[in-house]
């Protein structure tokens, strides 16, 4: 069974070279509409990402595994 699920991820955006200093990234957020599922004990998120300036996305898979605790 999947759920239409409606996901928010926050985080940096770092766009600098390896070895530069300088300004801490940009803090973004980004909020897109997802499907959910629940097989063999892992819990699923897929989305598809919106590439800026072109016509292709990224098809991204959260998979969560872990122990409740």
């Amino acid at each position: 069974m999947t759920k239409d699920v409606l996901i928010k991820i926050t985080g940096i955006q770092e766009s600098r070279l390896e070895g530069e200093t300088g300004e801490p990234g940009e803090e973004i957020e980004v909020v897109m509409p997802a499907t959910y599922y629940y097989k063999n004990g892992k819990h699923y998120i897929l989305y598809d990402e919106v590439v800026e300036g072109s016509s292709d996305g990224i098809k991204n898979t959260l998979k969560i595994t872990g122990t409740e605790q």
